[in-house]
């Protein structure tokens, strides 16, 4: 007998995840413009060390959503995964590396980003100047792992559902317009375009990917009753 564990935590993840985007991508709207992606940091780290709130919870989302979505990658992968191995394979491979590095800067922001920006706010010229020269902590600082690579996985699933019938058209529509957002994210990081990174934020992180993840969610659930 198929064993139905995976579908119903997968399915529970994915649910999880689809509201962490929305999560996500509403308080990265509010964010104070300082705090938003591609600040520089002579600006960021005041703007945090003044008002810490908006970007730590930003940073708990974004690490245990990509917590969940390590299950979700699972679930999702074995669900279309007899159309093409090949593809499902290497791509879900790309997409977990790109969800642990996620979760792992994350974590490492919420340890070391107050400590930063007090030293910032203390330290004289010199100081300010080899902080800023640091550069951000990211493991992924343009995105090709953490946005580009899950967008792969994203569109490479959709689209074999979409050729197999596996799920409803609308749905894997939904899911390459989710990959589209995903590669916005990464195209707004490597050329240090704020405006793309924040309509990728509005249309993918508050619409498309928590109807993606969520519907996927539900159909899970329901393959593993």
């Amino acid at each position: 007998m198929k064993d139905s564990t995976l579908s119903k935590l997968g399915g529970i993840c994915s649910i999880l995840l689809g509201v962490s985007y929305l999560v996500i991508g509403i308080n990265y709207l509010l964010l104070p413009a300082e705090q938003k992606a591609g600040g520089a940091l002579e600006k960021l780290l005041p703007s945090f060390a003044q008002n810490p709130t908006p970007l730590t919870i930003q940073y708990w989302v974004f690490a245990l959503g990509a917590l969940l979505a390590l299950a979700v990658v699972l679930a999702v992968s074995e669900n279309v995964r007899s159309v093409n191995e090949g593809w499902v394979r290497w791509t879900s491979n790309l997409a977990t590396l790109g969800f642990a590095v996620v979760a792992i800067d994350n974590f490492r922001t919420l340890a070391f980003q107050s400590g930063r920006a007090t030293a910032y706010l203390a330290g004289d010229a010199a100081t300010k100047a080899a902080i800023e020269v640091s550069g951000p902590f990211s493991l992924d600082p343009q995105g090709w792992l953490g946005f580009g690579a899950v967008g792969l996985w994203v569109l490479v699933v959709s689209l074999l559902a979409l050729r197999a019938g596996t799920w409803p058209k609308l749905l894997a529509y939904v899911g390459i317009a989710v990959a589209v957002a995903y590669w916005f994210v990464a195209a707004g990081f490597v050329l240090n375009l704020e405006t793309l990174i924040a309509v990728a934020a509005g249309l993918g992180g508050v619409i498309l990917a928590p109807i993606w993840y969520i519907w996927i969610g539900l159909r899970l659930q329901r393959a593993g009753s």
